[in-house]
């Protein structure tokens, strides 16, 4: 292949990608015109991609856990919308069928005699079809992430757009946060505030792994000591103290979910860093992350996001109630769901413990939405995954020491630490419904995988 088209494609492909890691601008990524953009820069970023493999003679995925079970996912999904017959969907899903049997009667008594004869396991097949295109979208960036980034060159590169993204979205939170006199929480370019926390989720342990790369390459040890040595505010001191700036954003969003879920994705770090090893610096170096954010909020002002956290007794109960109907629904509908993205209209039809007229679009806790859409099967398969993904990343931390290939070590431990603490947060928040928080859980999976299956063979072509 010639040098200079496969320039080209290389540049669309990280074009690509650099639009899709902006997807946190347009309100997350939850308006129409830019669900519709991303999807879009995701397939053509894959079908460019494909096209240079094609070229080189070379088109080969990397190993991943995710694949099979990913692959069988998205065939659930489409069994969803397989059309069928009204009898022999009751022996698939009888709700569903007595659901539609209710539906087809009342159109029959307005309308007439419908022509309706077939029917799908969704309960909106429309929404289901476009749920399952965005969920191909976030696949398209996980397949080119964990099989394009493979320098350190690139892994940097990228590095440093999310590290910019989020400390712009803290400086807007915090401006937020200001300017309101504590009286708006910050929010950055998000909509909710606990989507913008969850963002930093992701952001916060990527940065902080690469603050303790670069006190490594220069000194063989990653310490905080090593950290002031190396040269008054030196640039591992800039972006320590902007990693703060990221942490006391996440703490001005006042979203109690993200800030329990951040301290679980530190000490994941922690745990990971600390692995089989006497690292009292490792200690030092959260300790004193932490303390300078306490500072900096301390110094805005702390007073909302306390009552914040005072008023958990009060507003906890209304999402228990919102589990508790979801519930009902898994109960109903237990082997295959209602169909991908169908929650809303299910729960509209479920809706009796958590009696307030408001419309509830989601189900506060990820989980719960899933086993929902997707029944036991699509759940299982989904943590099927995940699980096998975290035991293969974590394997590989446990085994490889940061001396053979500190970047990419450091790298993987902020990836997995900030996408285990994504994973904690949906306990209690839909973070995975914003696409935006989906495209960077799974651009970190798909670096975490590019690092996992890197070898010096692979060096040796770079």
């Amino acid at each position: 292949m010639r040098k200079t088209p496969e320039l080209i494609l290389n540049i669309l492909i990280s074009t690509g990608i650099v639009i899709i890691l902006l997807s946190p601008f347009p309100y997350g990524t939850v308006e129409t015109w830019s669900v519709s953009l991303f999807e879009i820069v995701s397939f053509l970023t894959l079908g460019v991609w494909c096209l240079r493999e094609i070229l080189s003679a070379r088109l080969k995925l990397t190993h991943s856990p995710l694949y099979l079970p990913m692959g069988l996912f998205f065939i659930l999904i489409i069994i969803q919308l397989i059309p069928m017959p009204l009898t022999y969907l009751k022996y698939i899903s009888p709700h569903t069928q007595a659901m539609l049997h209710q539906t087809t009667e009342g159109l029959n008594y307005i309308f007439g005699e419908t022509t309706i004869s077939s029917f799908t396991i969704s309960i909106n097949a429309y929404t289901t079809k476009e749920k399952l295109l965005l969920y191909f979208s976030y696949a398209a960036l996980f397949i080119v992430s964990s099989n394009y980034i493979v320098s350190r060159h690139q892994l940097k590169r990228y590095f440093w757009l999310i590290f910019a993204v989020g400390v712009i979205q803290s400086l807007i939170g915090i401006a937020q946060y200001i300017s309101s006199t504590s009286a708006q929480a910050a929010s950055g370019t998000y909509v909710n505030p606990n989507h913008f926390g969850g963002l930093l989720i992701l952001i916060i342990p990527f940065s902080l792994s690469y603050i303790l790369y670069l006190a490594h390459r220069r000194s063989g040890r990653s310490n905080l000591v090593e950290i002031i040595r190396q040269s008054k505010f030196s640039n591992q001191l800039l972006l320590l103290f902007a990693t703060c700036l990221m942490g006391t954003g996440l703490i001005m969003s006042q979203s109690r979910g993200a800030l329990i879920s951040a301290v679980a994705s530190i000490a994941i770090l922690y745990i990971l860093l600390t692995w089989k090893k006497k690292n009292q610096s490792g200690t030092l170096f959260i300790a004193v992350f932490i303390a300078i954010i306490v500072i900096y909020s301390v110094w805005i002002g702390i007073d909302p996001v306390i009552e914040k956290f005072s008023e958990t007794s009060e507003t906890l109960p209304k999402r228990t109630f919102i589990w508790q109907d979801t519930v009902a629904i898994i109960k109903d509908f237990p082997v295959l769901g209602t169909g991908l993205g169908t929650y809303s209209l299910s729960f509209s039809l479920y809706k009796n413990i958590a009696h307030w007229p408001t419309i509830i679009q989601h189900a506060h806790n990820d989980y719960l939405e899933l086993l929902s859409e997707t029944g036991v099967v699509g759940f299982l398969l989904v943590m099927w995954g995940i699980v096998m993904f975290y035991k293969r990343a974590i394997s590989k931390i446990v085994r490889n020491s940061s001396q053979n290939d500190p970047l990419r070590h450091y790298l993987l431990l902020g990836a997995i630490s900030g996408s285990l603490g994504m994973m904690v947060h949906v306990f209690t928040d839909f973070n995975f419904q914003i696409p935006a928080n989906a495209y960077y859980f799974m651009f970190l999976l798909g670096i975490s995988t590019s690092i996992i299956n890197y070898s010096r063979s692979t060096r040796s072509n770079l």
